[in-house]
């Protein structure tokens, strides 16, 4: 019985009327009150103790976490209200009185998804009084990636202006790193996590209300929570290598033993398989195979799909939203030898009459489809070929018991199945848990059945790490694995992601190409490999590849634009400008700039040079700072990006030192020994002058290319050089380094 039903039936009870009419009284209490009054007139007590769940999501992770916490809540006697961040009309902080959660991911150079902005930018307010959370009690799970320096950013600001606030932890903060793997802090957080918002609501009753809310209910005593302190500050964080909650209570699970009186096999022809000696994709080896499994609950089913053999316009391209836009494409050219390790283009579009507005250092999103032959395929797997022109008619299910169910925003009323699987849905995203324990329902096999299992039970989680996540396993390897498998399309639309666009550096100034915008990319090849049975590229850069395949110019070709050569309608493409970016050169033109930009991270760098040149041919008698640039590739005749225009630079005085190291080169012992293997080994031969123009001289550091590996390392370097140079020790030189982040004069453009 909700609330207002108690009304009408105990309507005569002024005390209770007196409470449900009054405004001022917190949910907490409400919901003791009402445990109270049901149970003085011996009816049951169906009240559930209430949380706030709030997330702020870039890609959609956070957003299903927060939803899959929802959903678990009922299981531990309690609910939870889930909204998005943005939607801050829909809840309160300044009068809440339950426990809140945040699962909060964090986006570019520490930024806060879009989702969180408006809230950040709000609590970061000075004029704040310190004590004006001081009646929250909350919990944090941030989610971010190693392989950025700003690692779970969002959570950490938002974490800690609560607490400057007032705010108290009822649960400690987890920091789930999406560079090792996301559940292996998220999964032990939501473990932990229920008994310590339990403990939260009781401790949280004032005086009086404690007797009216059933201790039992609430909290298990036996259960162990975590410390309401700032564990951050006093060192206990919750992220990996730092998982101490083996006393917290664990979620329900589905405990599989091992049949061993089965013997079915995947199909009769495999009855004399021989033994295997080496486990894969789908299949497993003892300890794993022989044990009982802790398998997550089934995802609840919100939607129901239906095809319908109707007349529908069939869409062509993406849905557009407001910043996007159709260009065309009037040059590409190759920019690497044939028998370079990468292939690299530069592709020329034309946004002459286009409002994009962009400057040296944006950055613009490509809106891209899935690849049409895997398109294809799993249309065929499906048994969905002769339906693809079908209209896809989407509602959500009336007995669904999923928290905040909703029809996906991005696919379009009356879409065919082809436009679906086409430009809506992430068909090559690697699969979570959830979603394989969803297809263990849709599989028939015993074998197929119990190695999905396995790969989303808390044993497996090697086996998942191995075979899926780090071998960038797709719905169709899937498929291909586990071929009693056959889903519904319901099950698809679920829990396949939104395609997202593609993000590019712009690699020129408006400037010096005035209409133009160039951007470039290496076409990205995943080989086969043992769960990867098929070779592919990048979503992207393999549709860009095909797509100027027809216009693309050879290595060294000096043609100009297509549009001058008179071949015929040009190639076009959907693009929009990314706002909110800080990756410019400062606004003082005589600040010295260090840009460390290997490979493709060189682009947003040539558009810096071309804008700096423009403006010393305007301004002569300016006063312009040095410019440094270290590139990096692994052959000076094979893969050396703009070479003839990085010398001109040079040689004008635009660019005053161009350092390049050749990696390859180097290796085989073809450039002299004392060259410089990587771009961090150039940085230290001149760590005395870039120390000095950053510390003394004001100068801006700029970091462009690949996160995991390049931007580790010379932020490595930058620490070593620092320490060197100004005779400090390290912790010293990461503070130093850490308050040119916040002055913005070491910033970053790094991608995964």
């Amino acid at each position: 019985m909700n609330l207002r039903g108690l009304t009408h039936v105990l309507c005569g009870n002024l005390t209770l009327r007196h409470v449900l009419q009054s405004k001022t009284y917190s949910p907490c209490y409400l919901h003791a009150f009402a445990s109270s009054i049901l149970r003085t007139y011996d009816m049951p007590c169906e009240v559930k103790a209430r949380f706030l769940l709030l997330y702020g999501s870039q890609r959609g992770q956070a957003q299903a976490i927060a939803e899959e916490l929802a959903e678990q809540a009922a299981e531990h006697g309690l609910v939870a209200d889930v909204f998005c961040l943005s939607k801050k009309e829909k809840y309160n902080l300044e009068k809440e009185t339950a426990p809140v959660v945040f699962v909060v991911s964090t986006t570019g150079d520490g930024d806060p998804p879009d989702t969180a902005t408006a809230f950040v930018r709000k609590i970061k307010k000075r004029t704040l009084p310190r004590d004006y959370f001081s009646h929250l009690h909350y919990a944090v799970l941030a989610l971010g990636d190693t392989n950025y320096a700003n690692f779970c950013n969002c959570g950490k600001t938002i974490d800690n202006r609560l607490q400057e606030l007032g705010a108290t932890h009822f649960y400690s903060t987890g920091y789930a790193d999406d560079g090792v793997g996301l559940e292996l802090v998220v999964e032990p957080w939501i473990e932990g996590v229920w008994g310590a918002i339990k403990k939260a609501i009781a401790e949280m009753a004032t005086p009086g209300q404690q007797d009216s809310v059933s201790t039992s209910t609430l909290y298990n005593t036996d259960h162990n929570t975590a410390s309401k302190e700032n564990t951050e500050a006093s060192g206990l964080d919750l992220s990996l290598g730092s998982l101490a909650l083996k006393d917290q209570a664990p979620a329900p699970t589905l405990e599989l033993p091992v049949s061993t009186s089965e013997v079915e096999t995947r199909a009769p022809e495999l009855e004399a398989e021989p033994a295997i000696l080496e486990a894969s994709l789908a299949r497993s080896l003892p300890p794993l195979s022989e044990s009982a499994l802790n398998v997550p609950a089934l995802p609840p089913p919100f939607l129901n799909v239906s095809l319908e053999d109707a007349s529908a316009q069939e869409l062509i391209g993406p849905v557009l939203q407001g910043h996007h836009q159709e260009v065309s494409i009037s040059r590409a050219v190759q920019l690497t030898r044939d028998d370079a390790v990468k292939t690299a283009i530069m592709i020329e579009l034309d946004i002459s009459g286009k409002d994009i507005p962009y400057q040296p250092g944006d950055s613009f999103d490509i809106l891209c489809p899935n690849n049409s032959a895997e398109v294809q395929e799993l249309l065929q797997r499906l048994n969905l070929e002769m339906q693809s022109h079908h209209c896809v008619q989407l509602e959500l299910r009336k007995d669904t018991t999923k928290k905040a169910a909703q029809l996906p925003p991005y696919v379009p009323v009356g879409c065919t199945l082809l436009y679906l699987l086409t430009w809506c849905l992430e068909i090559r995203s690697v699969p979570k848990k959830a979603f394989l324990r969803a297809l263990v329902d849709s599989t028939e096999a015993s074998l197929d059945k119990r190695r999905l299992q396995e790969l989303c039970s808390k044993q497996g989680s090697a086996d998942y790490n191995r075979f899926i996540r780090d071998a960038n396993v797709c719905l169709l390897d899937l498929l291909r694995a586990f071929p009693s498998c056959n889903p519904p399309l319901s099950l698809l639309v679920e829990h396949l992601p939104r395609l997202q666009p593609r993000p590019y550096s712009a690699a020129s100034s408006n400037q010096r190409h005035p209409g133009k915008v160039h951007f470039v990319f290496n076409i990205v090849e995943f080989p086969a490999c043992p769960g990867r049975l098929v070779a592919r590229r990048g979503v992207c850069t393999g549709w860009l590849a095909q797509l100027v395949s027809p216009i693309l110019q050879a290595y060294g070709s000096t043609q100009g634009p297509v549009a001058m050569l008179g071949t015929g309608p040009l190639p076009k493409i959907h693009m929009g400008l990314r706002p909110g970016n800080s990756f410019r050169l400062p606004s003082d033109s005589s600040l010295p700039v260090v840009m460390v930009g290997p490979g493709t991270g060189v682009a947003p760098f040539i558009g810096f040079l071309q804008q700096r040149e423009k403006e010393r041919e305007t301004n002569p008698d300016g006063c312009f700072g040095e410019t440094w640039l270290f590139f990096g590739c692994r052959h000076k005749d094979r893969d050396f990006l703009f070479r003839e225009e990085l010398e001109r630079f040079a040689g004008s005085g635009t660019l005053t030192h161009l350092r390049v190291c050749f990696s390859r080169d180097a290796a085989e012992g073809t450039e002299a020994p004392s060259s410089p293997r990587y771009v961090q080994h150039g940085l230290l031969l001149h760590a005395k002058e870039v120390t000095s123009a950053l510390l003394k001289d004001g100068g801006c550091l700029y970091v462009c290319g690949d996160a995991k590996n390049m931007a580790k390392d010379v932020n490595d370097t930058l620490i070593d050089m620092i320490t060197e140079e100004t005779r400090v020790d390290k912790l010293q030189a990461m503070k130093t380094l850490a308050s040119l982040r916040e002055e913005k004069r070491y910033l970053q453009d790094i991608w995964g």
